[in-house]
């Protein structure tokens, strides 16, 4: 899959890019990334299910880079995130497809699985668990339970001087966000504060660190699309969390189809314990675990990732 040249779909008056490889009467899969990613992030992913017959379809969310990047957080609420999922098939000739999320991917494919059910055959998510909606908007949640230097809020509100931040040292911000997770690490209450994080970084001069899973070459990769689309259109995804939650009232919680939820045992973040209560909403759901695997799942441990989806994949599609 090359990710440098990408093929166009049009959507909602914006483009999206997209990266296609494998068989093309192969089963299709399309894959989804989350924040701060680009489709890169499956550069390890690709080859494993192209062996294993996938046509396997990747994409830059809207905002992300090679696809158009409005500014404005109107076009970034959940029904235009699953919308370009339809884009993407309707463009590849694709009716039905497995989805696959990591992150906020994980998010947007929970939601797709319910909104275009006819053409999701089966969803596999990465982190992210489903959840059934909050019983109050979730930044005031948010806000209640970790103050307002949470990066949730931390973008919503100051935004613009947040990604300028960002911006004065883009592979200083990689190497710290790409991090595997030491052994016995336990997420402090500043653990969520990313915007203090990186301008202490920043005021010690970008030091080296330790466990960055992001390979330089790699790297190179989101340094380039963040540069190109800057970090602030990236961040509203986050300021339409509150509305995703207003737009999703009676909406069921329940996910007819067949379910992966893998856990790296490692996410500080998301803990693998949180997938408990799919038990209930997804009734064809199975629950992997990855031992020594940070939330960076596709980097920190991509063997490991690829040998849970392709086992599962055989054993229920072929």
């Amino acid at each position: 899959m090359n990710f440098n040249r990408p093929f166009f779909v049009s959507n909602d008056s914006f483009q999206i890019a997209t990266y296609a490889d494998g068989p093309v009467n192969g089963p299709p899969i399309v894959l989804i990334h989350g924040w701060p990613e680009i489709a890169y992030s499956w550069k390890h992913t690709v080859p494993a299910l192209v062996d294993a017959g996938y046509r396997v379809i990747a994409f830059d969310l809207r905002g992300f880079g090679h696809s158009s990047a409005p500014l404005d957080p109107v076009h970034y609420a959940m029904p235009q995130l699953v919308s370009d999922i339809e884009a993407v098939m309707d463009g590849h000739g694709i009716s039905e497809a497995i989805i696959c999320g990591h992150d906020w991917g994980g998010s947007i494919v929970w939601h797709a699985s319910r909104m275009i059910s006819h053409r999701v055959k089966a969803v596999i998510g990465i982190c992210v668990p489903h959840t059934s909606r909050a019983p109050a908007p979730p930044l005031k949640i948010i806000e209640k339970r970790y103050g307002p230097k949470h990066y949730f809020l931390e973008f919503r509100d100051r935004g613009p001087e947040v990604a300028a931040n960002f911006a004065k040292d883009p592979d200083g911000f990689f190497r710290l966000m790409f991090r595997s997770t030491p052994p016995g690490a336990k997420a402090d209450e500043t653990f969520t504060f990313i915007p203090t994080q990186f301008e202490r970084f920043l005021s010690e001069g970008s030091p080296a660190l330790k466990g960055v899973v992001l390979p330089d070459e790699d790297r190179k990769q989101f340094v380039e699309a963040y540069i190109r689309t800057g970090f602030e259109t990236g961040m509203n995804l986050y300021r339409n969390i509150d509305v995703n939650w207003h737009l999703a009232e009676g909406m069921s919680d329940r996910i007819t189809q067949p379910v992966l939820m893998i856990s790296p045992e490692g996410d500080l973040l998301l803990p693998p314990e949180l997938t408990g209560p799919m038990v209930k909403m997804c009734p064809d759901l199975e629950r992997v675990n990855i031992p020594d695997c940070g939330h960076w799942a596709m980097w920190d441990a991509p063997e490991a990732l690829n040998n849970v989806m392709t086992e599962w994949l055989e054993r229920r599609f072929n």
